[in-house]
């Protein structure tokens, strides 16, 4: 199996696969749709960052261990988001949500306190949300567009229903990475943002190639039709195709996030690779796995 694998001349019955993973994907439904909800209510918490919420950063220069640093994150003072650090230097940011002037001024303070240098030497600001509206509003715009040039470049070159099946497996991989960041908490960047539009293209891409090997697959069948035949034979072609694919596409995506916690890189090069990489392999199951139930039922109707 491996080896065939390898080749890529698997004869996998992606059929009765389907039936399984159309279960699979309901349940995946459900439970996308339940955290949207329950983010938009307020139910469970978006953990967006300062750039969209508003807040105060802090930064400075001092000697410090990590004990120094988590205390700081427990601080019951200010609610302190994230933490920035430098490689071969001792500054320090500290981003923290948005409060009272008192309570900043006291979490200056205990700052100055901490690290044992004067409160003047802190650098404090006020960072606005409006970065993060404009961010978030452009790429609405641009994900309005794309999935409207999507629907019809896919209707044009192949099939209206094909373009929808698209956008099914769009929504999903948008909705799965969404669901991870609510359901662990991780904090929500503009650069998450900018890296979820990239994952349309990954996740675009592998489908796009299904459908345009099923279209050949069709033309070369004795049928003139979409057949139990041509399906088979396509999922099977592209299979190993669509593995390499997002092999080669996560490995330099996986080395950054951990050469990036390993040096201390944390920041915007992770906020943008850790959903990246979570797309990218959410992309290539949902090319398959998520499609093939769906043109599984388009053969039955």
């Amino acid at each position: 199996m491996i080896k065939k694998l390898f080749i890529g001349s698997t004869d996998i019955d992606f059929l009765k696969v389907g039936k399984l993973f159309y279960r699979i994907f309901i349940i995946e439904a459900v439970i996308f749709i339940a955290v949207f909800i329950f983010s938009l209510t307020g139910i469970l918490n978006v953990n967006l960052s300062v750039d969209f919420t508003g807040g105060t950063t802090y930064q400075f220069e001092a000697s410090y261990d990590d004990t120094d640093i988590d205390d700081v994150m427990a601080s019951t003072i200010l609610d302190v988001s994230r933490y920035q650090t430098f490689e071969n230097s001792n500054s320090l940011i500290f981003r923290a949500t948005e409060n009272t002037q008192d309570k900043e001024t006291e979490f200056l303070f205990y700052l100055s306190n901490k690290f044992d240098i004067p409160d003047a030497d802190i650098d404090f600001q006020r960072v606005g949300p409006t970065f993060g509206d404009e961010i978030t509003t452009k790429g609405i715009q641009a994900l309005i567009i794309f999935l409207t040039l999507v629907v019809l470049l896919i209707s044009y070159r192949y099939e209206f229903k094909y373009s929808l099946i698209a956008l099914i497996a769009l929504t999903h991989d948008l909705l799965l990475v969404f669901s991870i960041y609510v359901l662990l908490g991780l904090e929500i960047t503009p650069s998450t943002v900018i890296a979820l539009l990239t994952i349309l293209g990954y996740s675009l891409y592998d489908t796009v190639i299904l459908f345009d090997k099923l279209n050949d697959s069709i033309k070369s069948s004795k049928y003139s039709y979409l057949s139990e035949g041509s399906l088979n034979k396509t999922f099977n072609e592209v299979l190993m195709r669509s593995l390499n694919t997002s092999i080669t596409s996560a490995i330099p995506i996986a080395s950054i996030l951990f050469l990036g916690n390993y040096l201390g890189l944390s920041g915007t090069l992770s906020d943008f690779a850790l959903p990246l990489f979570i797309g990218i392999l959410s992309g290539t199951y949902s090319s398959i796995f998520v499609t093939v139930p769906f043109l599984a039922k388009i053969i039955n109707k």
